[in-house]
């Protein structure tokens, strides 16, 4: 008999596969992200960690080191390991300042919330909670809120009025130039501050059937299977899924990339002694930073390692052939859908 949590699992699937498409890739090849498998059945996501080096910045050494934002305490206690060991390390974190906003905090966003109930639902550990961004050689590499905010809904961020002042005008800051609105922006806005009743409901979801030890086992496979599917492949349904977040997804990699591409440049400008930097963001981003620094700095691969996040064997968790075959043309089903709409 099919397990009924199955149709828990195909009623979260739709809103779990657009969750996937913002922390996955964005078209490139997903050379930070990959899904091996076992000939006993098992599957498991692993994320890279490449060092970089160049002959231009003998002195400096870049480590792209990327993470899922869900995964076992063993990965993160790894990763932990790497991020203190080095000199620098540039974070990602939109409007965080020098760390994570606290639980509760109204800081904190939809997508937040909804990925530490996806953690808790398979048994893994959220980032946030496992990562300690309180060490005095971490520094945050991302845009601020307001900034964010702001390329989504179309306006030009304010001048910042201290910054103003320092200059000693004394000139009061021009107003921004408005431009319409993009009401598809402002929706997607709305879900990642958790004012969406999709994301309540499918956290809410997540949060009661994750007690159950089968319900864990299907949605570890379903991340896994969704992401194996997907490979590199994300842009194109970041445009099916509408304008909306198509921009989301431009804003997210392009515009945050070049905020850390900068820093680095500060840092290879410098020469502050930061022999060992490591840049610690989503696997999506490092794809175009590790092309970036290749072309602008002639940095190439010099070492890599790939770290499990997390995995399934299917036996071992309790599923059936029938309910893992169910789960994989769901994912085939659901992203064959969106790439349709592209194609149409």
């Amino acid at each position: 008999m099919v397990n009924p949590n199955l149709g828990i699992v195909r009623t979260v699937l739709a809103f779990f596969v657009f969750l996937v498409v913002l922390v996955s890739s964005n078209g490139e090849p997903a050379s930070y992200l990959r899904v091996s498998g076992e000939a006993d059945g098992s599957r498991r996501l692993e994320l890279a960690s490449r060092t970089l080096a160049s002959p231009e910045h003998e002195n400096v050494k870049v480590t792209l080191l990327g993470v899922s934002h869900v995964g076992d305490l063993s990965f993160y206690k790894s990763v932990q390991e790497r991020l203190d060991a080095a000199d620098l390390v540039l974070f990602e974190g939109v409007g965080w300042g020098d760390g994570p906003p606290k639980a509760g905090s109204k800081k904190t966003s939809g997508v937040g919330e909804l990925q530490d109930s996806l953690a808790g639902s398979m048994g893994l550990v959220f980032q946030l909670k496992a990562i300690r961004y309180d060490r005095p050689h971490f520094r945050n590499s991302d845009m601020s809120l307001r900034a964010f905010t702001d390329s989504m809904s179309g306006e030009k961020s304010k001048p910042d009025k201290k910054k103003v002042d320092e200059k000693g005008a004394g000139k009061p800051a021009k107003a921004p130039r408005k431009e319409k609105k993009d009401l598809a922006a402002q929706e997607v806005m709305r879900a990642l501050s958790g004012d969406s009743i999709a994301f309540s409901f499918v956290s809410g979801t997540l949060k009661i059937f994750g007690k159950s030890p089968k319900f864990r086992g299907l949605m570890k496979l379903a991340m896994v299977e969704t992401l194996g599917a997907l490979g590199g492949d994300v842009s194109s349904l970041a445009k099916a899924a509408g304008p909306g977040i198509e921009k989301f997804m431009r804003i997210v990699l392009e515009k945050r990339n070049a905020i850390v591409i900068k820093d680095l440049k500060k840092i290879l400008k410098d020469k502050q002694g930061h022999g060992d930097v490591v840049v610690f963001y989503g696997a999506a981003h490092m794809p175009d930073i590790e092309r970036q620094l290749s072309e602008e700095f002639g940095f190439v691969p010099a070492g890599e390692k790939w770290l499990p996040a997390f995995g399934l064997n299917p036996k071992e968790a309790g599923l059936s052939a029938l309910e893992v075959n169910l789960v994989r043309n769901m994912i085939r089903t659901q992203i064959g859908r969106l790439k349709k709409r592209v194609a149409d």
